[in-house]
């Protein structure tokens, strides 16, 4: 369960460490536009791990 949490405040962090960087070169669409693709980059690797682990637990 603590292996959770911190992936997933790690996700919150880099999107919004990406926020910040497009909010600060484009505005705020460029910001909310980093974030999202980001999160969707981050749920997507984070997926891929947990499926991983229960192939590798069924083997």
């Amino acid at each position: 369960m603590n292996r959770l949490i911190a992936e997933s405040l790690a996700c919150l962090i880099i999107a919004a460490l990406f926020f910040m960087c497009g909010f600060l070169l484009g505005g705020e669409r460029l910001g909310m536009f980093y974030a999202f693709l980001s999160l969707i980059s981050s749920m997507g690797y984070w997926r891929g791990m947990r499926e991983g682990e229960k192939n590798e637990q069924q083997c």
